[in-house]
């Protein structure tokens, strides 16, 4: 029986111009809503869990451009392998912010209410080809009925949207969660662990999918966010009731600025493209011009969220009636 593995919690600041080339500034500019209001955020240097991926556009973005500067923030970010792995940090008060997958979120509330966790944001929602099983070259896998008795990777333990989405599309096949084996590898590993056959099969989302595809000529086995999983919510920004308590300033000036980058990601595929080249350490310019892209939100809305909720609910995940409704944090004025 193979035993689950933890990604690894890899930590980067990025305090002045990181080896990725952004730069996150203290000092809010005039005109900007913090400043102009003369009420400031109560911290002006906040640390950010995210992921060295896609999902991360929205908030490199915001930084390069200086969105964080106009509301008086300074941005220090811990890089995590996999989203669950942000929850501690909040936990501990020591993360302001994640980039964190919403079943993951639902899932840690249930467990445990006393986390407080907060939706500050969306990030994305599913696209084609966005969110996919990868088998290797020569795979015996053909069929997503050959996944019986193989061992999947994720990029977190527990429930996220990888195996919800995998779930929902093996009903067709006859099977479910208990005819594979998870295994919790994280993101930055996924293609060497599937090139030396630790996984069977991995779940796998851009920019991974294209690396994957030509570092070790693996191809996709099923696209899961097709059917019922189209368009699906993906992935939000949250916080904890604990900083909308002590620093709602402080929430706000991050909503303004994230909700920026979120509308810019949205409106220019170039500019995500670039800023993926620019800031992931495992992706080439080649990559990042030919990779799919996720489709960033630029609301937030009570109803799509709440539709994750609802899937969760069908695979007896979640009990039925659970609101997201509580757990959302109204953007402010000027968002």
């Amino acid at each position: 029986m193979r035993r689950p593995r933890l990604g690894r919690l890899v930590m980067f600041l990025a305090t002045g111009v990181t080896a990725a080339g952004l730069a996150a500034c203290s000092s809010a500019s005039s005109g900007a809503p913090a400043a102009a209001s003369g009420q400031g955020p109560e911290k002006t240097t906040i640390t950010v869990d995210t992921l060295d991926s896609a999902d991360s556009a929205p908030l490199w973005i915001a930084i390069k451009n200086g969105y964080f500067k106009e509301q008086g923030l300074t941005v220090k970010l811990n890089y995590v392998q996999g989203q669950a792995l942000a929850i501690p940090g909040q936990a501990a008060h020591t993360v302001d912010f994640a980039n964190q997958n919403y079943s993951t979120l639902y899932t840690a509330m249930v467990k445990n209410p006393a986390l407080g966790l907060r939706i500050v944001a969306e990030d994305e929602v599913s696209g084609t080809n966005t969110e996919v099983i990868m088998v290797p070259k020569n795979s015996s896998i053909k069929t997503p009925a050959d996944l019986r008795g193989k061992v999947v990777g994720f990029a977190s333990p527990g429930v996220t949207i990888g195996n919800l989405a995998l779930n929902e599309q093996l009903k067709g096949y006859g099977l479910t969660e208990k005819d594979y084996t998870s295994d919790p590898v994280g993101f930055p590993s996924m293609t060497q662990d599937l090139a030396r056959g630790a996984v069977d099969a991995t779940f796998a989302v851009p920019p991974f999918i294209t690396i994957m595809e030509t570092a070790i000529g693996a191809h996709q086995l099923m696209d899961l966010m097709t059917g019922p999983m189209a368009n699906f919510p993906v992935v939000g920004w949250s916080t904890t009731a604990f900083e909308e308590q002590h620093y709602p300033r402080t929430v706000a000036a991050f909503q303004r600025a994230i909700e920026k980058g979120q509308q810019a990601a949205a409106a220019n595929p170039t500019l995500v493209r670039q800023i993926l080249s620019a800031n992931m350490k495992t992706l080439s310019p080649k990559v990042a011009s030919i990779m799919s892209l996720q489709s960033y939100v630029t609301t937030l809305s009570e109803t799509s969220m709440q539709r994750v909720a609802t899937v969760m609910e069908q695979f007896h995940v979640l009990q039925p009636g659970f609101k997201v409704a509580p757990l959302i944090i109204p953007l402010p004025e000027g968002s």
